[in-house]
């Protein structure tokens, strides 16, 4: 399945949080690629049966990807060829050495934001879906900031 299917697919696991779903406890979660990110407070870690893997906290559904995603551009022209409605896009850095792009979409009615970052030139999408309406990732409390900010690629292993 390639990476743009992954994307899409996994987006709707995390909205349809479906029962099936396993619940692991963890503080970390390790990523395909080796790097590691901390689980914000209050979120349980769900996996499915594909390893597809995402943080649910009531009706919040976060879920991170390494991505072949070049350039935000990249990412945007993703999600809108799977039918989702682009809104806007802002640069939203502040995360220290990690320049983060915030772009905004709808499906269906639902809100979802996806974060374009790049760690030690590794690129991730965080991808957020049915925030809340006061939603601001440079709140230092918002769980995608935490989750950003965590973000080790130490173990990462480069070809």
């Amino acid at each position: 399945m390639k990476l743009n299917s992954k994307i899409l697919v996994t987006l709707l696991f995390c909205v349809v949080a479906a029962v099936t779903i396993g619940i692991v406890a963890a503080e970390d979660v390790t990523l395909p690629d080796g790097a590691t990110y901390v689980v914000p407070d209050g979120f349980e870690v769900q996996t499915d049966d594909d390893g597809n893997t995402a943080l649910v906290k009531d009706n919040l559904a976060i879920i991170v990807l390494a991505s072949d995603a070049k350039s935000p551009e990249d990412a945007k022209k993703t999600l809108e060829s799977k039918g989702y409605t682009f809104k806007s896009q802002k640069d939203v850095s502040g995360f220290g050495d990690i320049k983060v792009f915030e772009q905004s979409y709808d499906k269906d009615g639902m809100p979802i934001y996806g974060y374009v970052c790049e760690v030690n030139n590794i690129q991730y999408i965080v991808c957020a879906a049915n925030t809340p309406s006061d939603w601001d990732v440079s709140d230092n409390s918002n769980p995608v900031n935490i989750l950003i900010k965590s973000i080790d690629t130490s173990n990462v292993q480069t070809e």
